[in-house]
């Protein structure tokens, strides 16, 4: 079995999922994540795969300096992605024995992974899927040097520019890999949301009339009436990306499973039929409304010091395979 490491970093409140968030780390007792944060944890409801790690941004700073002879200048903590290809090298004494290493969002649930994830697919591919919100590397002296190898992207001039340029995801050191025809696996068994529709919609993969999405027992399932019949299917986890997501019953922190719908996240015992579907399957005008609101006020950023400031010059880059 391969042993995996997950790095995590998160400065600042921890949102209302979070513990829902942790709750799905459990499920997956073969992974190890390690969480470097500068909030207090209470360590009796931390898991016991979940490490924690107390760091300020200002010292994870300092680290980039001396391990990655970076100066970093970002004054938002999401420009942090930009780091992420480089964890290999940045937190490389914590990465001591894995076999694999990854980084993932906390704004997602995660179904059981070795159902998607197997030991063949590891034994067979240097990094696992491209999204940024959950990616695994093997950990290897060379692959973790290469998101600063290529003779097309300048992972250097990107970590050290205040702007972010989503260098983690499908534009950046997926197309590093691509340059140099390292095998990459990428299967869309994910459910990822789309963060600018009302209700509930994957943005990768089929989406129906009438749907919803449980975290039953451990697992992430997308239920649906299709031709009249409740239908579903598994899922590796779902990532519910810019919601400001409420949990008003506390008890979806303990339930066996939890209805995550788009106003909320529900407890829930018992069979998911057709009725259930219908009644939970509402759109969140709130947030649309909220959601196309910040776009446009974001495209006035140049005029605002309060917004990341995004640079788009490397998805327009390309590398053909």
């Amino acid at each position: 079995m391969k042993k995996i490491a997950v790095i995590v970093l998160w400065f600042g409140p921890v949102r209302d999922y979070f513990k829902l968030w942790m709750r799905s780390l459990e499920v997956n007792g073969d992974y190890d994540f390690l969480l470097f944060t500068d909030q207090e944890m209470d360590r009796s409801t931390i898991p016991k795969n979940l490490k924690v790690e107390k760091l300020t941004l200002e010292d994870l700073k300092e680290t980039i300096h001396q391990r990655l002879h970076i100066r970093p200048t970002f004054r938002f903590s999401y420009k942090l992605c930009d780091f992420r290809p480089a964890f290999g090298e940045l937190f490389e004494p914590q990465l001591a024995g894995y076999d694999f290493w990854g980084y993932c969002d906390v704004d997602l649930m995660f179904g059981k992974l070795s159902h998607f994830i197997t030991d063949d697919i590891l034994s067979s591919y240097e990094k696992i899927f491209n999204r940024g919100h959950f990616t695994l590397f093997r950990n290897d002296s060379r692959i973790n040097q290469l998101y600063r190898s290529s003779r097309l992207i300048d992972a250097q001039s990107i970590m050290e520019s205040p702007a972010c340029f989503i260098f983690d995801e499908w534009h950046g050191i997926h197309q590093i890999f691509k340059e140099f025809n390292i095998p990459q696996y990428h299967e869309e068994c994910i459910a990822d949301i789309h963060p600018n529709k009302a209700r509930y919609t994957c943005s990768n993969i089929e989406n129906y009339a009438k749907q919803l999405f449980v975290w039953e027992d451990g697992l992430v399932k997308q239920y649906f009436i299709h031709e009249g019949q409740t239908r579903h299917r598994e899922l590796a986890y779902i990532h519910f990306q810019k919601r400001k997501i409420r949990i008003h019953n506390t008890r979806a922190f303990i339930s066996p499973s939890v209805l995550l719908t788009s106003t909320s996240f529900v407890p829930f015992q018992g069979t998911v039929d057709a009725d259930l579907i219908r009644k939970h399957d509402r759109p969140n005008y709130i947030h649309y409304f909220q959601r196309h609101s910040n776009r446009a006020l974001n495209a006035l950023s140049k005029f605002s010091k309060k917004t990341a400031p995004i640079d788009r010059s490397l998805i327009s880059k390309t590398i053909k395979a």
